[in-house]
């Protein structure tokens, strides 16, 4: 079943985590089968500009399953 509370809870962890790390932005991945909202969301943030997820306006059936990760352009080959 799902639980929107847990999930929010989770990705308040990892985007915390993600900021403590390496990355210099985080950028949000939506489901292949994302809604619309959930799809306009999906790019790379700077910190301070990052949306909570769950993202607002999400119409996906069993919600919002995107995910932050990091993005860490200053530190590749």
């Amino acid at each position: 079943m799902y639980d929107e509370k847990a999930r929010e809870k989770e990705q308040k962890i990892a985007l915390k985590s993600i900021e403590e790390g390496l990355a210099t932005r985080v950028r949000i991945l939506a489901s292949r089968d994302s809604c619309p909202a959930c799809r306009a969301a999906e790019k790379a943030y700077a910190f301070g500009d990052v949306p909570s997820l769950p993202i607002e306006g999400c119409s996906h059936p069993h919600g919002c399953r995107c995910h932050y990760a990091p993005v860490l352009d200053a530190f590749g080959p």
